[in-house]
């Protein structure tokens, strides 16, 4: 099913630019649809939270194009041997460099693709790596959902739907993780690869607890 192209939604202008409308059929081409909706509703949920936090964007390009991208580590076409959020950064810059896009707007695409699991750093960069981080906390985690009315979030669904996204993404870590094992240690998805039965080496994920206690030191 084809991305509907819309102009705003809940009062936030969706960019209409050669950019952005690559970015968006770049992600469509790669990515299930239920990780289409989500990288949308990424980016207006984003919007909302860095408004609602008295900040501005500046470059929307670059803000849109790290939301609707954030996720390309994830789907076939992008794995690498990286955590997720590096992969998926790594491969929008690509594509930033492919579209003459300047080295520092697609260090900033970059960034906010890389960071956007971060919590407690990505907020307090530039508004559009804090945009991708927030939006995509509020849509995965409902991190802030009670700060946004509900008639907002209605709307937001209702144009992209969430498709079954809590079981689908899931699945789709889950996968990521018994494929790459060694890239989630010390990531906040070793929990799912343990949860998964993920190992390195035959043994469990470690924690961080059992990598300090294996530290060869003796105190």
């Amino acid at each position: 099913m084809a991305l509907t192209r819309l102009k705003s939604v809940v009062g936030v202008g969706i960019p209409d630019t050669e950019l952005c409308n690559a970015a968006v059929d770049l992600l469509q081409a790669s990515s299930p649809e239920f990780l289409c909706t989500h990288c949308l509703r990424t980016y207006i949920f984003g919007s909302l939270a860095v408004r609602s936090i008295g900040r501005s964007i500046v470059d929307e390009e670059a803000a849109f194009c790290g939301a609707a991208l954030h996720d390309l580590g994830l789907v076939p076409a992008y794995l690498g041997e990286n955590r997720f959020e590096v992969d998926g950064a790594d491969a929008a810059r690509e594509f930033c460099s492919k579209h003459q896009v300047s080295p520092e707007r697609a260090d900033l695409v970059w960034e906010a693709i890389a960071l956007h699991t971060s919590s407690g750093i990505a907020s307090r960069m530039a508004a559009e790596i804090a945009l991708v981080h927030l939006g995509a906390g509020l849509d995965l985690l409902g991190l802030g959902l009670d700060q946004v009315p509900a008639q907002v979030v209605e709307e937001v669904v209702d144009k992209y739907p969430r498709l079954n996204f809590k079981a689908e993404f899931h699945q789709l870590l889950v996968k990521h993780c018994r494929r790459n094992p060694a890239a989630q240690v010390l990531t906040w998805t070793d929990d799912i690869a343990r949860a998964a039965g993920c190992t390195l080496h035959g043994q469990p994920i470690p924690t961080v607890s059992q990598l300090m206690e294996a530290a060869p030191y003796s105190e």
